[in-house]
């Protein structure tokens, strides 16, 4: 069964599995606790409520020898992640026109998520490793462990227990734990800086100071200069419109300020090509970044140093919760992208 191992959260391990008429399968297996339990349940039931070709599917579940199980269907091209920076990398097949398809299609996932199902959901793990690819290149969003139903009747909702995946966290949930849909559009925002640059979230492999994407990326995009953002792996082979709408949209989505990013379903029309609001975008990034602040006066500073200590902790799960945190860093240090412990964005 180890063999069959195709991933692993800080909770759960995913397997490959078969069924004897040859279906194949992704098993997600749980180790039981109060809080796990509470998961499992919210997960199944937040799952089984949406229906979107975008979006995996559950094939079932059970509580099988003291696990909880999750079944799922297999894509067979693995996740987005593997796609641009591990194992299934081929820049020959996984090429712009296939780069384009996936953002189109997760922001779609995310639209219907957030405006289009019977009750809102916010995901709260975005990320290249939770979007799975089928063999034509058609994403799914999966992994709805930290999914959290939208509230509607306040602007958010405040979690004690920010978990998610450093370098795609918003500042206003990192920092604060506020959670609306806007978290999600952020994280979004750091996938397509995947699409565009082939570079991960935060790597070690860079200069000092040049760790994190959003970091290294922003100043590039902000001076329009979005041609030394590009994978390299591209070459010429890239629409020039659709690199601009994708350039226009992480910009617009990776804004400090949760108020500054649009909602998904403006980001989805700009993806595909809606003239106005390619316009409408075009003024945005144009316009003064002087609003895109964090409102910081309008949370409690208590939690600060514990959140931004949450981001620097040595840990091999993906997934993080603000337990057992030791190490501290200061606030300027997390702004201006220094990291005493590099090592463990490897």
């Amino acid at each position: 069964m180890p063999g069959n191992l195709i991933g692993k959260g800080g909770s759960s391990q995913v397997y490959q599995g078969c069924l004897p008429d040859g279906k194949e399968l992704a098993v997600k297996i749980l180790k039981p606790s109060e809080d796990v339990l509470k998961e499992f349940v919210l997960e199944i039931e937040i799952i089984t409520a949406l229906h979107h070709k975008n979006i995996i599917s559950l094939f079932g579940f059970c509580f099988e020898d003291n696990n909880l199980l999750l079944v799922y269907d297999f894509l067979s091209r693995g996740s987005l992640e593997e796609n641009l920076h591990g194992s299934k990398k081929n820049p020959l097949e996984f090429g712009w026109t296939d780069r384009y398809k996936v953002a189109v299609g997760v922001a779609e996932a995310l639209d219907y998520l957030h405006n289009r199902c019977a009750k809102p959901v916010i995901h709260r793990d975005v990320k290249s490793s939770n979007i799975l690819l089928s063999d034509d290149f058609e994403p799914q969003l999966s992994d709805f462990g930290l999914a959290k139903w939208a509230s509607t009747t306040t602007s958010h909702i405040t979690c004690t227990d920010v978990a998610g995946t450093f370098g795609y966290l918003a500042p206003e949930y990192f920092l604060y734990g506020k959670v609306n849909d806007k978290i999600d559009a952020y994280a979004f925002g750091v996938v397509l800086l995947e699409l565009l640059s082939g570079r991960k979230p935060i790597s070690s492999d860079y200069p000092k100071g040049q760790e994190s994407l959003v970091m290294w990326a922003k100043p590039i995009l902000n001076g329009g200069k979005v041609a030394l953002l590009l994978d390299p792996s591209l070459g010429n082979n890239y629409d020039p419109d659709q690199i601009e709408r994708m350039a226009l949209a992480a910009t617009l989505c990776i804004r400090r300020a949760p108020r500054a990013r649009p909602k998904m379903s403006l980001v989805l029309k700009l993806l595909q090509g809606d003239a106005e609001v390619t316009k409408w975008a075009r003024l945005q990034v144009n316009a003064s970044e002087g609003s895109d602040m964090l409102d910081d006066e309008a949370f409690p500073r208590s939690n600060l140093q514990s959140h931004l200590n949450l981001a620097l902790l040595d840990v091999e799960e993906d997934s993080l919760s603000m337990s057992s945190i030791e190490q501290s860093v200061s606030l300027e240090d997390y702004l201006q992208g220094r990291w005493s412990r590099s090592s463990s964005f490897d």
